[in-house]
């Protein structure tokens, strides 16, 4: 049995006849973090030097383990089921693998003996107690809205008037319906949803929701009630660089009432001044929609980051427009998998009432439509596939205005050339590229082991059916399993 070392998914652990008491520290740790699996029976003797103990009673352990799943007075949370609990014999020894699920959002924090400060979180190959900000995060996130609270002591003097003008504009234009045209602020915004009734109070006394502030406040009240409130757009050349070309950030001189609608406004007209108004071949080898296409993108990216973040947090969104790339991140982990937003399915919004607002103007269509439509756009146009970094308490989607073989550095110009033909073929022999770039035999397969070396080039198959292909992200080997259940799903349509 091949030992891999200890890590983020990964936990070994010594159990002759009972479940070690650690168990349950690594079971919180997995839970609040991105899963993982447990072997039990094998221990460590120094760091990394791993030996196959094995357990004397499987039987007896993983009673214990069930049983204790059960008792809430000892985990707040069951997350393993009985098909995730494996027995393995190794060198005549005998091992117990047990799987332990991420835990959704409102699930957190997972904690132990009834004692939310029990609370762990895994950090390379161990096991940490959360500090006090991670678990206000766990706690806060847990709920399915968070923008919908009833705020006391403020009114639409809080707010900014212009900006709700120019809301109500968009809105008419959007659905005909000339009678939001006369009415007061308060009566519009209780109209639109941005402003709800207290049904607690004895008056029914109407109250803004702290969405409707964030989407429309005066920064002042805004901070009042989320101090970490800060929103940022840079244009800079590359990442590295320290100055930036432009800059929109809130509380800046030129910038003093900043919110949600004013800051999105002005950041996507400055996106679109970043997308290059070039020629692109699309995959169908015509004239692409190359600046609408990636412009529907980040304008989904854009109003993504604005919908979903946690806004009492002390980062900020931040929004950067590079010359190769955009990146948009966001505090607040993304709710759903990879696989989910990218496939468009069970959308979970963090803040409902400003994904409301963004909806009813057409800023935002369907919920969910997000995902697929930033892939999309990149597919057709041959670009990269944008890139989804899930931090435990941050979302950074990054989308690319050039293809993959330009990203690519530290290659010979031979490397690059090959790399770019297998962007355009998919999959390709060695007699493929012996026959396209006149190589010979050892040329072909010399630099062709030097790719694979690299790690940029898969190989497919065995013997004279092997195939090369371009090494996958995660993202692009999601996408491309939802373009063949597409195509699946038309043909037994037909």
């Amino acid at each position: 049995m091949n030992l891999e070392n200890e890590n983020v998914h990964l936990e070994y652990k010594t159990a002759k006849n009972c479940l070690p008491k650690d168990f349950w520290r690594t079971y919180s740790a997995f839970a609040n973090t991105d899963g993982g699996t447990v072997i039990l029976g094998i221990s460590e003797e120094k760091k990394f030097n791993y030996q196959i103990e094995g357990v004397i009673n499987p039987d007896k352990i993983v009673n214990e383990l069930i049983t204790t799943l059960h008792n809430s007075n000892k985990v707040s949370c069951k997350l393993i089921d009985e098909q995730d609990i494996v027995h393995i014999i190794e060198d005549n020894k005998k091992l117990i693998k047990i799987k332990i699920h991420a835990a959704n959002f409102d699930q957190k924090p997972v904690y132990l003996n009834g004692n939310l400060q029990n609370s762990y979180i895994r950090e390379n190959d161990g096991d940490f107690k959360v500090k006090p900000e991670q678990l206000k995060y766990m706690i806060a996130n847990s709920y399915t809205h968070l923008d919908n609270q009833l705020l006391e002591n403020y009114s639409v003097k809080d707010l900014n008037t212009q900006d709700i003008d120019q809301y109500r504009e968009l809105l008419i234009k959007n659905t005909n319906d000339t009678s939001f045209k006369d009415q007061n602020y308060e009566t519009f915004l209780f109209n639109i949803g941005a402003i709800r009734i207290d049904r607690k109070d004895s008056k029914q006394k109407k109250k803004l929701t702290t969405g409707c502030l964030l989407f429309f406040g005066k920064l002042n009240a805004i901070m009042d009630r989320f101090p970490g409130f800060q929103l940022d757009f840079y244009r800079k050349k590359n990442v590295l660089e320290e100055e930036w070309v432009t800059r929109i950030s809130s509380g800046d001189m030129n910038f003093p009432e900043m919110n949600i609608f004013s800051f999105y406004t002005l950041v996507l007209e400055q996106l679109e001044r970043g997308i290059p108004d070039k020629f692109i071949q699309d995959r169908n080898f015509t004239r692409g929609s190359y600046h609408s296409d990636l412009m529907i993108a980040v304008k989904e990216a854009l109003v993504n980051s604005l919908m979903h973040a946690y806004y009492s947090s002390d980062r900020p969104i931040a929004i950067y427009d590079y010359d190769d790339y955009f990146e948009f991140s966001n505090p607040g982990d993304m709710r759903v998998s990879k696989e989910e937003f990218i496939h468009g399915n069970n959308p979970i919004a963090r803040n409902s009432i400003i994904s409301l607002l963004f909806r009813k103007v057409g800023i935002a269509e369907k919920a969910g439509s997000g995902g697929p439509r930033i892939f999309k756009s990149a597919y057709k146009n041959n670009l990269r596939i944008p890139d989804i970094i899930k931090g435990r308490d941050t979302t950074t989607i990054r989308i690319w205005k050039i293809n993959l073989s330009k990203t690519l550095v530290g290659f010979s110009e031979t490397e690059k050339a090959i790399i770019k033909y297998a962007v355009d073929c998919q999959q390709f022999s060695i007699d493929n590229i012996k026959a396209h770039f006149k190589f010979s035999d050892y040329k072909a397969r010399k630099i062709i082991r030097e790719l694979e070396n690299k790690k940029v080039i898969d190989r497919v198959g065995n013997g004279k059916a092997t195939k090369y292909q371009l090494k996958e992200s995660q993202e692009m080997g999601i996408f491309k399993n939802k373009l063949y259940l597409r195509q699946l799903e038309d043909k037994l349509n037909k």
